[in-house]
């Protein structure tokens, strides 16, 4: 990695947390020139071999729904970026296993950095939504950190969204 990152991916979730990983993304890309990426990827459920794969459809939901879904939660975070003053080079939607998802796209467009929210509860909630979507983010975030292919900084906290600009 260069001193400054040219490439900076944001993986989003819709979350608080992937709001503030936002907000900092934006500041880290505008500050140092570099291109922000931003990705989304939608629903996946384990097969029965343990594999993830794009979650099928609920009885009675059109085909393409959960993916119709996940694009407008992607499209939705993208002006959220810009609304705070970011510019996207690319937006990326993918279906699957969220951590695995966005390892992937940081190989293949060999990002500097990447980066994202915490999604975890914090300690004092963990035990209660331990079945939750957000302690399920919070486990993606840890892969994530530990798998990527490049630095991962992990947002986290209130403070952020006091702290000056970057």
């Amino acid at each position: 990695m260069n001193a400054y990152p040219k490439k900076v991916l944001l993986a989003t979730d819709g979350t608080e947390d992937s709001i503030r990983a936002a907000r900092v993304a934006v500041a880290l890309a505008g500050s140092t020139g570099a291109g922000l990426h931003v990705v989304h990827v939608g629903q996946a459920a384990p097969s029965t071999t343990g594999a993830t794969a794009a979650r099928p459809p609920l009885p009675g939901e059109p085909p393409g729904y959960a993916e119709r879904q996940a694009r407008r939660l992607l499209d939705g975070q993208v002006e959220v970026l810009r609304s705070i003053g970011g510019t996207v080079a690319e937006a990326h939607l993918r279906m699957g296993q969220p951590a695995a998802e966005v390892i992937a796209l940081a190989e293949d467009l060999d990002a500097d950095l990447l980066v994202v929210g915490s999604g975890g509860p914090r300690p004092v909630r963990r035990a209660v939504a331990a079945t939750t979507r957000q302690a399920a983010m919070g486990r993606a975030s840890g892969v994530i950190v530990r798998s990527a292919p490049c630095p991962v900084l992990v947002v986290r906290g209130d403070g952020l969204l006091d702290a000056p600009e970057i």
